[in-house]
């Protein structure tokens, strides 16, 4: 039997509000919604109940009674479910849903309980875009220039403030970014972003520079077998390079973020020891780094894994100047994220529809997807300046494009909720 639930307002220790689906088999779930007055309405579903007690999902009555339950859905139940009085349609409480609704004030009667498990955690939390470089970087077929540069803006416009827009490698081993000036070229009247390159060596740096990159960065690895396999040299001839391209970009005033792959497992050498990131990470520190990303390449690491490579790491680089980067293959990134937060982090990178993969690791799939991190930064009262809407709709663009379904869990979910809202 299908069932009406009650609904609040998003509550971080609330149960998950759900859609009104249907007629209720018990009056009781209204009844109890405090602030408005629903004994009427709920005395009219209960009589509407006993006189189709055969209503189920599959009932050939159920376009027979849909005004009669749409006369009770929204206007009825809206006072219940705390939407705004505005809201007297199911298209406005769909925007409603996507937008606002599973978002969390802090402020809770239970404060002092969540505030232990969320203690640590930043009030803010900065979101490094990565889906037109890492998302797009391995895609077989070539993506266009103006899809990219389309996707960028969109990605602008639902609030990113740091979108990683492209790579100045060499086309012969990335096809896929070879199109990297023109990029550039086309979201260079885009103000207010930030939009760092990937450069490998000087000769990439000059090229992005000359192209008018505003900011650069650096990828060694804590694998020595990744680190050849990447890059065709190991971790110090790699941090050399490093350092030229720090050294360069001071004359330039360009800031240089360093990326590290590989921090808690390798597709070659397995196991990653977390002296070795600790390592890399101190030099990318030591040459200047502007900021630190810590990569869980193939997206093996679990929370008890990461949290020993993290506090190595901390020994040797401050907490502000570190951010993570967690792909999904095994369905741990969100917890990667979530237990990366508490540890004081507040940067983490992501890719929209989580786009992405690692071309060395079999089976490896894309990054944290972005939707899903805001979604359950505002689950917690986290701020990112992101309208989740407006990220959804990016992600159907490219993936419409690309002709395949988001990977992000969240955007799936919210679309459906909202297309079926749409029909009631």
């Amino acid at each position: 039997m299908i069932t009406i639930k009650g609904m609040q307002k998003g509550r971080f220790l609330n149960p998950i509000p759900q859609l009104v689906t249907g007629f209720s088999s018990s009056a009781a779930a209204i009844s109890t919604c405090s602030s408005c007055d629903a004994m009427d309405t709920a005395n009219q579903l209960q009589s509407l109940h006993s006189r189709y007690p055969e209503y189920t999902r599959d009932s050939t009555k159920a376009t027979e009674h849909r005004n009669a339950f749409n006369k009770y859905n929204i206007r009825g139940l809206s006072q219940c479910l705390n939407w705004p009085k505005r809201f007297n349609d199911n298209s406005h409480a769909a925007s409603y849903l996507v937008n606002h609704h599973f978002t969390s004030d802090r402020n809770t009667d239970a404060k002092d309980f969540s505030s232990k498990l969320l203690k640590g955690i930043p009030d803010f939390v900065k979101i490094v875009e990565v889906g037109p470089r890492d998302g797009l970087q391995n895609e077989k077929s070539i993506v266009p220039t103006d899809v990219k540069v389309e996707l960028i803006k969109l990605l602008v416009s639902s609030g990113l403030s740091v979108i990683e827009a492209t790579s100045f490698v060499s086309p012969k081993w990335v096809p896929q970014l070879a199109d990297a000036k023109d990029v550039l070229e086309g979201i260079q009247d885009v103000e207010g972003v930030s939009f760092p390159v990937l450069t490998p060596n000087l000769k990439g740096f000059e090229a992005a520079v000359a192209a008018g990159a505003k900011e650069v960065a650096v990828f060694p690895a804590a694998s020595e077998s990744f680190s050849k396999a990447n890059l065709n040299s190991g971790i110090e001839d790699n941090l050399a390079r490093c350092r030229d391209i720090a050294s360069a970009s001071r004359s330039y005033s360009i800031p240089v973020r360093g990326y590290i792959s590989c921090v808690v497992g390798c597709p070659f050498e397995g196991h990653v020891a977390q002296a070795k990131v600790a390592y890399v990470a101190k030099a990318l520190n030591e040459m200047g780094c502007s900021e630190i990303s810590l990569g869980d390449t193939i997206g093996v690491g679990t929370p008890g894994t990461v949290v020993p490579m993290l506090e190595a790491v901390l020994d040797v680089v401050p907490v502000d100047k570190l951010a993570v980067h967690f792909h999904d293959t095994y369905g741990q990134a969100l917890s990667n994220t979530l237990i990366s937060l508490q540890m004081g982090i507040s940067v983490v990178d992501s890719s929209v529809s989580g786009l992405g993969g690692c071309p060395y690791a079999k089976g490896a799939t894309g990054n944290v997807a972005t939707e899903d991190v805001v979604y359950m930064l505002d689950g917690i009262g986290v701020k990112t300046n992101v309208d989740l809407g407006k990220l959804m709709q990016a992600g159907d663009f490219i993936c419409k494009h690309l002709g395949r379904a988001s990977n992000s869990r969240a955007a799936t979910a919210l679309s459906k909720v909202k297309a079926h809202a749409s029909k009631l």
